[in-house]
């Protein structure tokens, strides 16, 4: 068709590190938690927090700060 254009718009979840700005696809995320305990696993990398239990299943938990050389951040 001439002249016709098609509109698609995405959207994103943001997230701030220090003082970046980052974006994952929304079609690209499973879920949002809330904060969980974490229980440490040793002689892990040192972004690597450790693991929580999310319905059964060990899910690892990894600070992104670390994991792109950025300052590691307060713990909440």
């Amino acid at each position: 068709m001439r002249g016709a254009s098609i509109e698609s718009s995405q959207q994103y979840v943001t997230f701030s590190l220090g003082e970046e700005l980052f974006g994952v696809e929304v079609n690209r995320t499973r879920e949002i938690l809330s904060l969980t305990p974490v229980t440490k696993v040793p002689q892990t990398p040192d972004y690597l927090l450790g693991v929580i239990n999310l319905r059964g299943q060990v899910v690892p938990v990894v600070d992104m700060r670390l994991k792109l050389g950025l300052l590691a951040g307060a713990e909440t």
